[in-house]
């Protein structure tokens, strides 16, 4: 998949790499991502259906303004996210489009896309259904704590298969 952005690398760099966020979403969810490059997201759901899935995806960023970014991906369950992240304001607004398989089947997406048992159980996933078929989820949420480095995220190679 290509890999196209409309960030300039030194926005990116100040605000947005290396940076950790932990926040909570309004309904209970519990999540954390790491940007580990402008190409490269780390995460792991604490909270609600998914909660005990570890994953890392190909990431695509805009920044809005300063402090406001857009940071999608799509996952190898099919699930398309794309979430708002407002660093000033301590908010996310988040859109996922959950595939059918992926959302009908919460507990064969838990654990850690490293296990390759896992990764193809995930793959999987995304043979349920069609298009037509998503539950979407627009969600918001309160950042909780902001901090550099992974943190206790599991580290991943940069050139990682994500899909």
């Amino acid at each position: 998949m290509e890999k196209t952005t409309s960030s300039d690398d030194n926005y990116f760099n100040e605000e947005l790499s290396n940076k950790h966020f932990q926040y909570t979403y309004d309904n209970g969810w519990k999540y954390e991502f790491w940007v580990k490059s402008k190409s490269l997201i780390v995460y792991k759901i604490h909270g609600g259906p998914m909660a005990g899935r570890s994953n890392y995806q190909t990431l695509y960023v805009q920044r809005i303004r300063k402090n406001l970014w857009q940071l999608s991906w799509l996952e190898e369950t099919g699930t398309i996210v794309s979430l708002v992240l407002d660093i000033e304001e301590k908010r996310i607004t988040t859109f996922m489009a959950f595939s059918k398989g992926h959302w009908t089947k919460p507990e064969e997406a838990h654990g850690d896309k490293r296990n390759q048992q896992d990764l193809q159980r995930w793959r999987g996933l995304a043979t349920i259904g069609n298009q037509m078929e998503r539950h979407i989820i627009p969600e918001q949420a309160n950042i909780d704590l902001i901090f550099e480095g992974r943190g206790d995220l599991d580290d991943v190679d940069e050139n990682a298969v994500t899909l």
